[in-house]
């Protein structure tokens, strides 16, 4: 059995629910809310667009005003708090990262309002670095600031892209189903 010493979640889909998905999904077709997550959210992921203009882009796509649009993405917010928890735990043994794509006004407010930077040794936001996940480059800030190198490294995300990537930049990678499956997976090692 091969050990770490540092785990990295994901914060939407694994410590607090997906956002931009389940929006999408109410105002899109599948097929374009695919297209806008890739063009619209994934330049606000890297930053090349700021938070303010990210929900203007999607007010002009739906006819949902921009303030509105905003409110309905903070509705959708819910910590799970059995992960918050269990990160809690874990602590007492790894390092802990947390690795997100996100507009970084939008993650650093959830992390503040709901008291949660201080469980993470390094927190990472993809529109800070101006790189997302699954690039490379993102999993190795991440490493980088918890000064561990790959092979020492477990990520925990939600998206197969993007365990997939970690597993690329030499890490290992844990797909997220739910909580049961992830404290099985942790408690193991």
């Amino acid at each position: 059995m091969m050990s770490y010493d540092a785990i990295v979640f994901d914060l939407f889909g694994v410590v607090c629910s997906e956002i931009a998905p389940y929006w999408l999904a109410d105002y899109l077709s599948s097929a374009e809310a695919l297209r806008v997550k890739k063009e619209v959210i994934g330049a606000a992921d890297t930053g090349e667009i700021s938070q303010p203009a990210l929900f203007e882009r999607l007010s002009r796509l739906t006819g949902v005003p921009a303030d509105q649009v905003e409110a309905q993405w903070w509705a959708y917010v819910q910590i799970d708090t059995k992960v918050v928890a269990l990160i809690r735990t874990l602590r007492a043994r790894f390092k802990i990262g947390l690795l997100t794509n996100s507009p970084s006004p939008f993650c650093r407010r959830i992390l503040a309002e709901h008291e949660l930077a201080g469980l993470f040794d390094a927190v990472v936001v993809s529109s800070e670095h101006r790189v997302a996940k699954p690039d490379r480059k993102i999993y190795e800030v991440v490493l980088s600031e918890l000064g561990v190198q790959p092979a020492e490294a477990l990520m925990i995300d939600d998206n197969p892209a993007n365990v997939g990537g970690a597993i690329a930049a030499g890490m290992r990678g844990l797909l997220f189903h739910s909580y049961e499956e992830l404290q099985r997976a942790v408690a193991s090692r």
